[in-house]
């Protein structure tokens, strides 16, 4: 059983057959799974596509890429 990475609320086999936990896809494969409080919570980051909550390390971040 997972848990939310914020908040640590379990996510059960029941909240998984609904739409109120958002995943997030990290690049090892696994999938973390962030709870409905959190999600709405942190909505600006996901929006942006950006990591809200790794269980693992976050990646290395992107070089800066200089304006032309």
């Amino acid at each position: 059983m997972n848990s939310c990475p914020l908040c640590a609320l379990p996510h059960t086999p029941t909240d998984a057959a609904g739409l109120h936990w958002s995943s997030q896809h990290e690049s090892d494969g696994t999938i973390t799974w962030i709870c409905p409080t959190c999600t709405r919570a942190q909505l600006w980051l996901i929006e942006a596509q950006m990591v809200v909550a790794s269980a693992t390390a976050p990646a290395a971040p992107a070089p800066l890429r200089s304006a032309a």
